[in-house]
């Protein structure tokens, strides 16, 4: 394994940056050195230069070129990205690194290289906590400085498989989270929640009580005993899923559905909050508990945590919002005697390419709730096989469009997506099979349709 400094001088990124200092005294600093210490390839560089920062960021990219981003003026930052390659300048002053370093977060962040004379400087003992695997604020007034670093702490304990030092719980436990900013919060949580093995975090983040600071539009959940027991297994249970188990099996899907970003922390959020709004539908009625609606009024809720508390694209937070939302639908479908192949088809033409993660979060939930998942399995490789099924058929050609709807004297609208859909069911089951037998049908069902006051009664239509 090659030394601090062969690494250093090796590294074609840091010399390309050395070659346009001029005069100034730099260090690499930080998590950079924590990486090559670590034989671990930087994903980002960053320096720490006499003078500002911000000045030096500007020369380097007319020196060498690339895009500039002012990261905080006060603070003196920037980042320099070129070809894929982050640089992060900040500048010194009179204090110099060494005080710089003492105001880091941990130790292991907090140790420079001075690149000219390849001088190492540690002042925390960071090299030492490093071989000891060990996360440990610089100072007690670490995490006060700046709560977010909380968070951090348990990422890097995750992501580095390190353990966090025994002080970090006795400092992190009456500091509040309340005024840092939903996107760095969003960007810790989502970076926990993709780690292996997050589960005994995300139990340690509850005993600090985490949780009820980052999501109070979910406090009822939280102070309920039970339902939050069974919210954090069922978080676990889905953890357990993405790494192992029934669904892994299942091939090319598993892999196709993870390959795509965010997913795996997305199913664990959905996971943890599935029952979020359990305590505003509990309902007694003649003697047994009802939780009616609480799926979609979960929805609407996650929707508003994803959007103000974590900052999470449209996207991700659609996503989230319709794995919570259908989590019960699987397990009607499992229940139900009559199971029939367009209520499969409809359930997956529904939640489009997150039916995978609907199906882990349904499994989970029957797991944590009385570790009984054999139905559900049953259920899913059948409604699987059907999709695999229609996947492998050539295109279906519809035998009726919406200009023939028009030609039938029917007003253009959401009327035509349902009479549509469903004659593509009826014919995907070979139930009609010629365009007159269809447009026929296409009246019954805008009749059907029409006589439930505009709402589709879903029933199948006979012929």
């Amino acid at each position: 394994m090659k030394t601090l400094e062969e690494c250093i001088r090796t590294n074609a990124y840091i010399q390309g940056i050395l070659r346009v200092r001029g005069h100034r005294d730099i260090y690499l600093v930080g998590g950079t050195v924590r990486d090559i210490l670590m034989g671990i390839e930087p994903q980002d560089y960053d320096f720490s230069v006499s003078g500002s920062g911000i000045d030096f960021a500007r020369h380097v990219v007319k020196e060498i070129g690339g895009a500039l981003v002012i990261l905080d003026e006060d603070e003196d930052e920037a980042r320099v990205v070129k070809d894929g390659v982050v640089y992060d300048f900040v500048g010194f002053d009179e204090k110099g690194v060494v005080a710089d370093l003492r105001r880091r977060d941990f130790t292991i962040n907090a140790m420079a290289v001075q690149l000219t004379r390849l001088e190492f400087v540690d002042p925390c003992q960071g090299a030492q906590d490093l071989k000891r695997e060990l996360i440990r604020p610089t100072t007690p007034q670490s995490l006060i400085d700046d709560p977010l670093r909380i968070l951090r702490g348990f990422r890097f304990a995750l992501e580095l498989r390190f353990r966090l030092h025994k002080d970090f719980y006795k400092l992190a436990k009456n500091i509040s989270l309340k005024d840092v900013a939903a996107e760095r919060i969003g960007y810790e949580i989502m970076r926990i929640m993709s780690a292996p093995g997050s589960f005994e975090v995300v139990l340690k983040m509850n005993q600090l009580g985490i949780f009820k600071q980052l999501f109070p539009e979910a406090e009822k959940l939280l102070e309920d005993f039970d339902l939050w027991d069974h919210s954090l297994n069922t978080y676990g249970a889905v953890e357990h899923l993405v790494e192992k188990g029934f669904f892994a099996k299942l091939e090319p899907e598993y892999s196709q559905y993870f390959a795509k970003p965010g997913r795996v922390p997305l199913c664990k959020l959905a996971g943890l909050f599935h029952d979020v709004a359990k305590p505003d539908t509990f309902l007694l009625k003649e003697g047994e508990v009802h939780f009616y609606g609480h799926d979609t009024m979960g929805a609407r809720m996650i929707e508003k945590i994803a959007r103000r508390r974590l900052r999470l694209s449209k996207q991700d937070t659609d996503i989230l919002t319709k794995l919570v939302k259908e989590h019960m639908r699987l397990h009607l479908l499992a229940t139900n005697p009559d199971l029939t192949d367009r209520a499969i088809r409809r359930f997956f033409r529904h939640l489009e390419d997150d039916w995978f993660g609907a199906m882990m979060i349904a499994w989970a939930d029957g797991y944590a709730t009385g570790g009984k998942t054999r139905h559900l399995e049953k259920a899913f490789l059948r409604m699987i096989d059907l999709f695999r099924a229609d996947n492998a058929k050539p295109k279906v050609d519809r035998l009726v469009n919406g200009h023939d709807l028009i030609a039938l004297g029917m007003k253009p609208g959401p009327l035509f997506k349902v009479i549509l859909q469903e004659l593509l069911d009826l014919q995907l089951e070979g139930e009609i099979t010629e365009k007159a037998e269809a447009l026929q049908t296409a009246v019954e069902i805008a009749e059907r349709v029409a006589k439930n006051g505009g709402q589709n009664s879903q029933q199948k239509t006979k012929k």
